[in-house]
């Protein structure tokens, strides 16, 4: 496995086995997925279950990619990817489109776990294994071959195969030496058939990504504002202004990734582009009764209003 994405779900109800939490993990090549149960989301239990399944079953991947969650910036998953020679990479802030590969899939997963789960929600956790059975013997359409063809080399048995039989024109191919050659031989083929189509998937997706990109492209020295939503004891998000600024741009990181000053205290951020807006204002923020009050309104994006103006006493 080449790279391996990873997320948490939850919480739901507590079931009868004391689970709350859904550990996801998936290889991005493959698109085979890994889903385990787990009473809580301590960096320890998540390590723990993705060392005694996915990593112990396949081998540890080349590149981990997850969150900025505690749990996978602990000191425990550290040591879990330098002990496993596996490089760590992470999303940025408030964008869950950078490990859209995995938040795709949790989706699925909630819907038909909805479907299966009883009217107590107790046994959610139960119906994990035939909902992972599904998904792995279903044929993708970045990659038009299911997950567990090129994961494992062959199709996994199926209630409709028991059932009827294989397809008439199944190959029987023996155990031995030359079964072994075939193997080899179809899972080459498979991932090569593979790659082919998720590079034009790639292409499809880029193209469709560029029709509704929107972002403008920013350089070091830059004012912006920030999109930066809190929740605060006693006051309605919906009435707060979910933008910082102004905020200057320290260094452009990647073709939409950029590090960020914002204030007051000059916190720096690693943000994705599409959580910036230009700022259109001179003057630098002035600090008004211990607040920051910028000489510009924050941009009326995301259906966001502008802040109203603090009336000024003399």
């Amino acid at each position: 496995m080449e790279r391996v994405a990873v997320d948490i779900m939850g919480p739901f109800p507590r079931t009868n086995r004391g689970n709350r939490f859904v550990l996801v993990a998936m290889d991005y090549f493959t698109k085979w997925p890994e889903a385990y149960a787990i009473p809580d989301q301590e960096a320890v239990t998540v390590a723990d279950a993705l060392v005694e399944g996915m990593f112990s079953r396949f081998g540890a991947a080349e590149v981990i990619h997850s969150d900025q969650g505690r749990n996978f910036e602990s000191a425990v998953f550290s040591a879990m990817c330098e002990r496993l020679g596996m490089r760590k990479t992470r999303t940025t802030p408030l964008h869950p489109q950078s490990d859209g590969l995995v938040e795709r899939f949790n989706r699925t997963l909630v819907k038909q776990l909805a479907i299966l789960t009883s009217a107590h929600q107790s046994d959610w956790d139960e119906h994990l294994p035939l909902v992972l059975m599904a998904y792995r013997s279903a044929v993708q359409d970045s990659t038009l071959c299911t997950p567990a063809l090129l994961m494992l080399g062959r199709e996994l048995r199926t209630p409709a195969e028991m059932s009827f039989g294989k397809p008439p024109d199944a190959l029987g191919a023996p155990p031995g030496p030359e079964y072994a050659r075939k193997l080899q031989d179809r899972m080459d083929t498979a991932h090569a058939f593979a790659r082919n189509q998720l590079e034009k998937a790639g292409i499809r997706q880029k193209r469709n990504y560029d029709l509704r990109a929107k972002g403008k492209d920013f350089k070091a020295g830059d004012l912006v504002w920030v999109y930066n939503p809190k929740r605060k004891k006693g006051r309605c998000p919906k009435l707060d202004c979910q933008w910082v600024g102004p905020c200057e741009v320290l260094e452009k990181l990647g073709e939409v990734v950029y590090r960020v000053e914002l204030p007051p205290g000059g916190r720096r951020m690693t943000l994705h582009r599409d959580r910036l807006a230009p700022y259109r204002g001179d003057a630098r923020p002035q600090q008004y009764f211990g607040r920051s009050l910028p000489p510009q309104l924050p941009p009326p994006l995301l259906g966001l209003v502008p802040p109203p103006i603090p009336h000024m006493h003399p």
